[in-house]
């Protein structure tokens, strides 16, 4: 299984980069894992969004969901047109988002109800929440598990089908011990670290990781390589991975675009950035 960063970015893009977005591949099946500001143009750089399996959200802040408007317009007027619907899940509610967001931009001859069906097959993951076997995709199964953060979030576990290799995804959240229990023994996680120090005395009211709490929660896990992610260049890049490597002593790498791993071997990474 290959992970590429599309966008490694917390709220808003840092320079040469964009809003949180991972393609996830195994065998025959390609997965676009969120799609927030910037994600499509770089997304393209890598394969035609016709030829993707699947689309998966996280949660639905901006910064993994707003270009999802950009994916509907390409799939809609890029030549040769619009295709087979593409299969988009979706946490608890957003189909109800989705609805709000075909209220706002469909303008026109382009119908607030036909606004996301005539490119997307949109669906709710709530029926795979709790389903042992998780969401079947093609070479791939996905588990989600519960987040801690300012609105309700998951976490996503890809495990290959003949190799059992594992990825996990920590979407965005705050301090929690779910998170290294679902990811446990995986091989690469993916995990938000935007800050370097919390912010406050009040733990229920974190909704982000530090890079050293991501450290800690891969070593508690007992992962073998540990890539942070949503991360603020006016932090200083350095500084998130000297954190993670205080409390890890695996493997760490920053979230760049272009970067990609593999599971197979996750200490071989290709270092090609797209700028």
């Amino acid at each position: 299984m290959d992970l590429t960063i599309l966008g490694g970015s917390a709220a808003a893009p840092n320079p040469n980069d964009a809003s949180a977005g991972y393609l996830v591949r195994s065998g025959g099946t390609t997965l676009l894992v969120d799609c927030g500001s910037g994600v499509v143009s770089r997304l393209r750089q890598h394969c035609d969004p016709r030829a993707l399996t699947a689309v998966l959200i996280s949660h639905l802040h901006s910064d993994h969901v707003l270009d999802l408007v950009t994916l509907r317009y390409y799939l809609q007027y890029a030549p040769p047109g619009p295709q087979a619907p593409l299969p988009l899940y979706l946490p608890p509610g957003g189909i109800a988002f989705l609805e709000q967001l075909s209220a706002a931009f469909a303008r026109g001859n382009e119908q607030t109800s036909g606004f996301w069906d005539s490119v997307f097959a949109p669906r709710e993951y709530s029926d795979y929440l709790e389903a042992e076997t998780g969401l079947l995709l093609e070479d791939l199964s996905v588990q989600f598990a519960p987040m801690v953060h300012y609105i309700p979030t998951w976490a996503m576990r890809f495990t290959e089908s003949v190799t059992e290799h594992s990825l996990t995804y920590s979407a965005d959240t705050g301090p929690t011990s779910t998170l290294a229990g679902f990811a446990a023994d995986c091989d690469l996680l993916l995990c938000e670290a935007t800050l370097l120090q919390q912010v406050g005395n009040d733990p229920a009211a974190w909704g982000h990781l530090t890079a050293a709490e991501a450290g800690q929660i891969a070593t508690a896990a007992n992962v073998r390589h540990l890539v942070l992610t949503h991360l603020w260049t006016e932090l200083g890049l350095p500084n998130y991975l000297a954190a993670a490597q205080a409390t890890f002593a695996g493997p760490v790498d920053l979230a760049r675009t272009g970067l990609s791993f593999t599971t197979a071997d996750p200490l071989l990474t290709h270092t090609h950035r797209l700028e």
